[in-house]
Parts: C-alpha cells; sequence; structure tokens
C-alpha cells in the first residue's frame, strides 16, 4: 500500500514504531520513499509528497498486537478512539462487533485503523 507524506521520515518512523514493525528502509531509484515490511509479504510505501492526499488505512491484527498498538498510542499520547468521527474517545471496544477497534491521525492528515 502507498501512503503520500509530508514528512516522509516522520510518518514512516510513527506508524513503524506503533505497528511493532521493523525499521523503515530505503525504497525506488533514488532512495527517495521508505518501505516497512509487515506480514505476509505485505509493505507499506511512504512516498513524498507536499500536498498528500487523504486516505484511510486499516490493519487486522490479533488481539495481542491490538493491546501492543493501544499501549503505544497511550504512552505516545496520540488521540485515538473508536469511531473514525470520534478519534479522541480514548475508548477501544468494536461498536461493529469485534473484539477491538481504534482509529487516529497522523501528522499527515491520514486516518489509520487498526482492529481485532
Amino acid at each position: 500500500m502507498a501512503v503520500d507524506a509530508r514528512d516522509l521520515r516522520a510518518s514512516a518512523y510513527f506508524i513503524a514504531e506503533l505497528l511493532g514493525a521493523g525499521l523503515p528502509v530505503p525504497e525506488g531509484e533514488d532512495d527517495d520513499m521508505l518501505r516497512i515490511d509487515l506480514d505476509h509479504d505485505a509493505f507499506i510505501l511512504f512516498s513524498p509528497s507536499n500536498e498528500p492526499r487523504f486516505s484511510h488505512v486499516a490493519f487486522r491484527v490479533d488481539e495481542s498486537r491490538f493491546g501492543e498498538i493501544v499501549a503505544r498510542l497511550r504512552s505516545k499520547r496520540v488521540a485515538f478512539g473508536n469511531e473514525p468521527h470520534d478519534t479522541n474517545n480514548r475508548k477501544t471496544e468494536d461498536v461493529l462487533g469485534g473484539a477491538g477497534r481504534v482509529y487516529f491521525h497522523d501528522d499527515n492528515g491520514h486516518l489509520w485503523e487498526v482492529t481485532c
């Protein structure tokens, strides 16, 4: 998946840390992008952009990883919530019936969702 970012390094490292992924690695012909490798041969590719377009990115993880991500959000004092239109209610209950769900924004305005 590709995500535009004004501050490539800050965005990629922020998401890598929250997801508990490895460090971002340079990618592209001029190493002008950063890649975060995920499970199952999936990855996130952060591309530089002065005007990133809004996007909504979602991940389904197991309950253990979900708890770790929520703990990281709390420790970094990142606003989150269990509704996409209320990312500041600090709730983790899944309103759609799953074990947990959170939404949060990064510095580029992208809406990230993690559910289990």
